[in-house]
């Protein structure tokens, strides 16, 4: 969905990239560190974040548009 953060492995590199944009908001050497950063960036947007293993496997999914209290909060 639009504006969801995806996190995957491409030409040697991790990056995270929001759907809908047609380049990567970053990039990180190790998957570790691209992670964290994708997390944090559906985090702020309050959108899924979709993590996916170096053959493109989605390995992780978390939706953040729900608040820490398991309150849904308004859309962003």
């Amino acid at each position: 969905m639009d504006g969801d953060v995806e996190t995957r492995y491409e030409n040697g590199l991790w990056k995270n990239r929001v759907h809908g944009h047609v380049r990567a908001s970053n990039t990180a050497k190790r998957r570790d560190d691209a992670v964290k950063t994708g997390r944090h960036m559906a985090q702020a947007r309050r959108v899924v974040h979709v993590v996916r293993d170096e053959d493109g496997t989605v390995v992780h999914r978390h939706d953040y548009h729900e608040s820490r209290r398991g309150v849904s909060l308004p859309p962003a």
